[in-house]
């Protein structure tokens, strides 16, 4: 497969002239953090994670997009720099082409086509984890009440993050419904089979003040596995506190706190969530913001209350 689209890629290139072909997008997002698990029983260490999206432009026709990163998994973009229960030790700074993929937009429909990211758009608790991949193909479209979505290919290898190296296995399908039309509401059902397992997932979200930068989302949303009839399930209130007294210090703290409970036996698919940290129960408290008024320094926060607690805090570096 990845042969074939990188010939469909270098032929249609060619089609066009150079000079219409431009890098419409490129950043760079470099982030480091002191991550302790277990009050460091289990880990305690400073982590760091580079990752560069890109977009680039063939004369209007397509784009190009693509995402390259450190992290060796699927679910992950962190590399340890200094693990400080061990001394002395040296560790790995690499960087791999986890996504890169054809899009084309036709006004209200698209279509993508290569190593795509896991999800269409927005990040859900239940969803796949944003740093990873399906190699295949995405088509949505949308309409008056909603998007419609259609996804197929393969998430394979989830600790081979490097596309070149991928083996391709036709596993993964879903098909997903993103619907608008309640007021103030988000309604998203999706079905989806992976590892020829059945998973249903539906989540809604409410927003009681939907304002151009005050919000007080609600949501819950679940994942369940229909063969082992385990479930995954979440609750989440997020909102930007410092809005409320000025909704132009609404950039400078955004807040989420989210329950969880996953079951043992919910599968691949349960562990490839976005949020997912440990089976059974857990509480996780997140905060981030920006430092500087253009948004090109941040910082976040995250605590984990469970059975093995988590603490980890860091800052953010943004630069196009």
């Amino acid at each position: 497969m990845r042969n074939i689209f990188l010939l469909l890629i270098i032929l249609t290139a060619l089609r066009f002239d150079i000079s219409a072909q431009k890098i419409e997008k490129i950043s760079m997002i470099w982030e480091t953090r002191y991550d302790i698990i277990d009050f460091g029983a289990e880990q305690n260490r400073i982590q760091a994670s580079l990752r560069i999206p890109f977009q680039i432009d063939i004369a209007g026709a397509f784009n190009i997009n693509g995402l390259t990163s450190t992290g060796s998994s699927f679910q992950s973009r962190w590399e340890t720099l200094k693990d400080l229960k061990k001394k002395e030790e040296n560790r790995k700074f690499n960087l791999n082409l986890r996504q890169f993929y054809l899009e084309k937009k036709i006004d209200d429909f698209r279509v993508q086509f290569g190593a795509l990211p896991a999800i269409k758009g927005s990040v859900s608790s239940t969803g796949l984890g944003s740093n990873g991949w399906m190699d295949g193909l995405r088509l949505d479209q949308k309409t008056g009440i909603g998007t419609f979505e259609v996804a197929a290919g393969s998430i394979n290898e989830i600790n081979n993050p490097n596309f070149f190296d991928r083996v391709f296995v036709a596993n993964f399908f879903e098909f997903e419904f993103t619907g608008t039309f309640i007021p103030n509401s988000i309604i998203e059902f999706s079905y989806e089979k992976l590892l020829f397992v059945d998973y249903l997932r539906g989540e809604y979200r409410y927003d009681l003040i939907k304002g151009d930068k005050k919000h007080l989302e609600f949501a819950v949303e679940g994942l369940y596995n229909t063969q082992k009839e385990s479930m995954s399930f979440g609750f989440t209130v997020t909102t930007a506190p410092l809005a409320f007294f000025d909704e132009d210090l609404a950039k400078y703290m955004d807040l989420k706190v989210y329950f969880n409970h996953t079951d043992n036996n919910i599968g691949l698919r349960g562990i490839l969530t976005d949020d997912f940290y440990k089976f059974g129960n857990s509480v996780t408290i997140e905060a981030k913001g920006t430092i500087t008024p253009r948004k090109a320094v941040g910082w976040f926060f995250e605590s984990y209350i469970s059975e093995i607690p988590r603490f980890l805090v860091g800052l953010r570096f943004d630069i196009e």
